[in-house]
């Protein structure tokens, strides 16, 4: 029996969370979730980023949640992607720029102006739609506009944490884009 444990190695034991993770959920239908993971510390910029945004969004906003990764990790980078909680990532660009291989990023093309946030456009997976327009399983390569850089978001140069690294992207698996794309506009404009 103890041989039989002493062989889970991590990767087993991060695929055994991942497959518990997915089955999870029963996030709250009237909340919106934000994912923060730097490799600096962002956890300084969470409770006052909550109240602003709760502020521009005003009466009608979502209960704002943002769960900040106190270190970088890149299994639970994995971890959250999978688990499909979070309706906005906000994470480095190689991060953003690998997943989004896998159509781990939706377009964000018809929100915003490609040629302001051009560090954010490249080419990326996107789930090719099937003959009704329903989303489907096959991933193509198309370049689009997948990430906003912090760097250039309104309320966090306001908050003076203007990391260099980061993106803003939208998941396929959040739970409303519009409204994804609402707090985006919002933390940018």
């Amino acid at each position: 029996m103890r041989a039989g444990i002493r062989r889970l190695t991590p990767l087993m034991i991060g695929m055994l969370a991942l497959v518990l993770l997915a089955g999870c959920g029963g996030r709250d239908k009237d909340s919106f979730s934000i994912f923060i993971m730097d490799k600096g510390d962002a956890s300084v910029v969470r409770d006052e980023l909550t109240q602003k945004l709760k502020a521009k969004l005003g009466e009608q906003a979502p209960n704002i949640e943002i769960s900040v990764s106190p270190l970088y990790n890149q299994q639970k980078l994995v971890v959250e992607y999978a688990a499909g909680e979070h309706d906005l990532f906000i994470l480095p660009e190689e991060d953003m720029k690998l997943y989004g291989q896998n159509g781990s990023n939706l377009p964000l093309d018809d929100a915003f102006d490609k040629n302001t946030y051009t560090r954010g456009v490249f080419e990326g997976g996107v789930f090719k739609k099937k003959a009704q327009g329903e989303e489907g399983t096959d991933v193509i390569m198309e370049t689009h506009l997948f990430g906003i850089p912090v760097e250039q978001m309104k309320m966090f140069k306001d908050l003076k944490y203007n990391s260099k690294t980061l993106f803003a992207t939208v998941p396929p698996r959040t739970s409303n884009k519009e409204e994804a794309i609402k707090v985006l506009k919002a933390l940018t404009e």
